[in-house]
């Protein structure tokens, strides 16, 4: 059964509950919304606090949309101005044209000429699960000079593969999405965790939202991984209970490829409860990879984990 028009699904009662727990998240932590045309299409934007200097820009997973960092987004514009960006193509309130993005450095274009529409010269880039592959592809690509800090949130199919239960348990929601699967497989992957009520409204209602084919972008090469080294520095956060791979196996296989990035592993969370939860943790640790604060570093199965403090503790754990 072929999926409706964006239009068809925008008037559906689905489309309705999707739209209106959207704009809920959204104005949650204060967000402003703006609209920036290209000839990719119409790129939603929403933008918290009015801190000068480089905004921190959120990418989200896939399905998941810029609602997903509701409860982080107004945290961290407490300190920096923050940009969540609607991934052309996907669910959200972005809206495709003509030229909408076919391959990766379509992509990066986009994503290069919305950064041009809003006047930013540079940014923290902070991208989740697919949101994560898309900025790596961007980070390594021509535009790479662009990225300050890059953060890579539960990185998927960036430094290694995902699991084989985990996309067992994806495919059905990927080949005949409905809401019941949404529920079931989010389920099935927080371990029954108790979720944002408003964004498993709207990530189930999308069921049936009208994306258009995934863009996968390849995972870089030895040589694409090298243009990270030096001045750019790069933090991953790994949820310790993440089902969509081993997190401290990714961790390593990351420190081959880049060995002075930082690595935090957070004391909870899986791979679908991030960005929304731990959003305490989550927050501290974002703004501790782009603002550089000092971490002690842990070994753990002969690789350096940086480790968060939990929340409402100053403490640090000792190498």
């Amino acid at each position: 059964m072929a999926r409706p028009s964006l239009q068809e699904f925008a008037d559906s009662p689905d489309g309705t509950r999707f739209f209106t727990a959207y704009d809920a998240l959204i104005a949650r932590g204060g967000g402003r919304p703006l609209e920036v045309e290209s000839g990719h299409g119409v790129t939603r934007v929403n933008s918290y606090g009015t801190s000068p200097g480089t905004p921190i820009v959120l990418l989200p997973g896939g399905g998941a949309t810029s609602g997903s960092y509701a409860n982080v987004a107004g945290r961290l514009a407490e300190s920096r101005r923050v940009l969540t960006v609607d991934i052309i193509g996907d669910a959200g309130r972005s809206r495709p044209g003509p030229g909408r993005p076919r391959t990766t450095d379509d992509l990066s274009t986009w994503l290069d000429a919305t950064f041009d529409a809003l006047d930013v010269e540079s940014v923290d880039l902070v991208g989740h699960s697919y949101g994560a592959m898309i900025a790596l592809a961007y980070a390594t690509g021509v535009h790479r000079e662009r990225v300050r800090r890059l953060v890579l949130l539960d990185p998927t199919s960036c430094f290694a593969g995902l699991r084989l239960r985990y996309l067992a348990h994806a495919v059905p929601t990927l080949i005949a999405p409905t809401p019941r699967r949404q529920r079931r497989f989010l389920s099935w992957e927080t371990r029954d965790a108790t979720l944002d009520r408003t964004w498993i409204e709207m990530y189930c209602a999308g069921a049936q939202y009208p994306t258009g084919p995934t863009i996968v972008p390849k995972r870089p090469s030895r040589e694409e991984f090298s243009k990270l080294q030096g001045g750019k520095i790069v933090t991953a956060i790994f949820a310790p209970d993440s089902r969509a791979h081993h997190s401290p196996r990714v961790a390593a296989r990351l420190r081959e490829h880049l060995p002075d990035a930082r690595i935090i592993m957070l004391h909870s969370g899986t791979h679908h409860t991030l960005p929304l939860e731990p959003a305490d943790e989550l927050t501290a640790s974002v703004l501790d990879a782009v603002e550089q604060r000092a971490e002690k570093r842990v070994e753990v199965d002969k690789y350096r984990i940086l480790r968060s403090p939990p929340p409402g503790s100053d403490a640090r754990r000792s190498p």
